[in-house]
């Protein structure tokens, strides 16, 4: 591969992984709220959600104001609340917005999966400044000095 397709593997590789660390700073922002105030109240589920695994959309409401959110449901309730039925939801008390219709277990969940994803959104970052660098993923043909 030359050193400008291993460039753009790398930045693909690298927007990928830089969306699931994204995807779970949010997530660790949502429970550390959640843990902190949470209150509990009642959702109307809207919707399966498209993205699967048991997961809905819902509205609930907090002095007066209507909101919307999306959750997987909650794994240990065996009942499957279906559209139109009620659930219990939590919500930040200061962050009404932010939502779940389930307690979260911890802050941060799965660390060492974040962790090797850290890693390879680093091996992807030197890749794409030096492509052929001693630390660069194997994209491209790296040259040696005794290589003529």
């Amino acid at each position: 591969m030359t050193p400008r397709g291993a460039r753009l593997a790398a930045l693909a590789m690298a927007l990928v992984l830089g969306q699931f660390l994204y995807l779970q700073v949010r997530s660790t922002w949502a429970n550390y709220w959640l843990l902190t105030d949470a209150q509990k109240g009642t959702a109307l589920v809207t919707m399966e959600w498209w993205s699967g695994h048991g997961a809905v959309g819902y509205d609930y409401v907090v002095a007066g104001k209507r909101y919307s959110g999306h959750s997987s449901r909650d794994w240990k309730d065996p009942k499957r609340v279906p559209v139109g039925g009620t659930t219990t939801v939590y919500y930040s008390a200061s962050h009404p917005w932010i939502s779940l219709l389930y307690m979260p277990r911890a802050l941060l969940e799965g660390l060492p999966v974040i962790m090797m994803v850290l890693v390879f959104e680093t091996f992807s970052v030197i890749t794409i400044i030096n492509p052929t660098g001693r630390w660069a993923l194997t994209l491209a043909k790296k040259e040696h000095k005794d290589d003529p």
